[in-house]
């Protein structure tokens, strides 16, 4: 990577650190902005960049800094029942960067940011299934489908921050 790539990998992992532990707690798995800032970042750099970016969080939140959901850290949040949430989080950069580097409009956006939010939801559903020792389908029933309107939500906010933050900027989108 180049010294401006690993720059704006290293100013959206601070991002991503400072906007992540907002949340809105509802029972074992909840509401969060990292769902929308990790999401937008992919809909707005490059993967390689936006990987990065994700990759660094993770390690901040691993080695102590608390910047997880609800101002959380450590080894036990990635092994407990959001962990499967958190490290479907480096998928984001993967499909939507990588998705939009044929086609990048509003449509396409939607597309992209809906499909690695269902891909994240599900993965994370299945390690809560592991984490709780619950059936996949109930672990599917609370981590995916409950999160299904939020999830529309956030990729409708994403959609209009990426169009609006790529125009004011002039961002080279997906290469």
């Amino acid at each position: 990577m180049k010294t401006r790539e690993l720059v704006l990998a290293a100013v959206f992992a601070a991002l991503i650190a400072v906007i992540a532990p907002v949340s809105i707690p509802l029972g074992v798995v909840p509401i969060t902005l990292q769902t929308v800032i990790v999401p937008l970042i992919a809909s707005i750099t490059t993967w390689r960049i936006g990987l990065a970016a994700v990759v660094v969080y993770l390690l901040l939140g691993l080695i102590g800094m608390p910047v997880f959901a609800g101002w959380a850290s450590g080894i036990g949040v990635l092994l407990g029942p959001t962990g499967g949430y958190l490290l479907g989080l480096v998928l984001f950069p993967l499909i939507i960067s990588t998705g939009l580097r044929w086609q990048h409009n509003w449509l396409s956006i939607i597309f992209w940011n809906a499909i690695a939010a269902v891909i994240q939801l599900v993965i994370g559903s299945l390690w809560l299934s592991v984490a709780l020792h619950i059936s996949v389908t109930s672990a599917l029933l609370t981590g995916t489908v409950a999160f299904a309107l939020p999830t529309l939500v956030k990729v409708v906010m994403i959609t209009i921050l990426a169009v609006a933050v790529s125009k004011a900027m002039r961002l080279p989108i997906g290469k």
